[in-house]
């Protein structure tokens, strides 16, 4: 990477101040800093189009950042349906293999020895009046789909429109010291299946 970047810097360099520079020279230095990357990171979005509307629910949702090493979400989520038991607060949404190997490192899995990502977002504006409302992220692969998994506790007609940073770290007992780690690891996960399954 440093030599890289070294080269670049004796390119430019090289270049006259008087305007005697080939179209070539300045393409070679235009070309190599165009294909370096700084610190290796390549940038990705995993995104919709628009705003996807259907009769449970309205959506749109961009995931922004760089390869495994950060990443922000905007999420809009709105719940269409008419009842509180209807799915408006349940969003699984396919996503391409592609994507979920980008999202991955960011997310959990849900596989039993993970655990999701969850939110609380004011649903107001006046935060001393909002009612919380939380968002819940994971992805899954079932089958041979690959599936972007988002829960919330939205009533009918309610819509959470926010950017988060999104960042996971792999759960493991071993993180845990001075405490009963089976017990500790135990509850947290029934507390995750619990809150997914409400």
């Amino acid at each position: 990477m440093e030599t890289e970047l070294k080269e670049i810097l004796e390119l430019i360099a090289g270049l006259k101040d008087n305007g005697s520079n080939t179209a070539a020279q300045v393409r070679e230095v235009l070309t190599k800093m165009t294909n370096y990357k700084a610190g290796g990171t390549n940038g990705f979005e995993v995104a919709t189009e628009n705003v996807v509307t259907n009769d449970i629910q309205s959506y749109h949702y961009s995931f922004k950042g760089g390869e495994n090493q950060c990443c922000n979400a905007y999420l809009m989520l709105k719940n269409n349906s008419g009842s509180e038991t209807a799915a408006g607060g349940r969003f699984q949404l396919e996503i391409s293999e592609e994507q979920y190997s980008l999202l991955r490192s960011f997310m959990p899995d849900w596989d039993e020895d993970k655990i999701a990502l969850f939110y609380s977002v004011p649903l107001y504006a006046n935060i001393n009046q909002s009612s919380y409302r939380t968002i819940t992220l994971y992805i899954q692969k079932e089958g041979p789909y690959f599936l972007l998994v988002i829960h919330t506790n939205l009533a009918p007609g309610e819509m959470i429109s926010t950017s988060i940073a999104v960042n996971f770290k792999k759960f493991t007992v071993e993180n845990i010291t001075g405490i009963n780690k089976d017990k500790v690891y135990i509850k947290a996960m029934d507390t995750i299946k619990t809150h997914l399954t409400r």
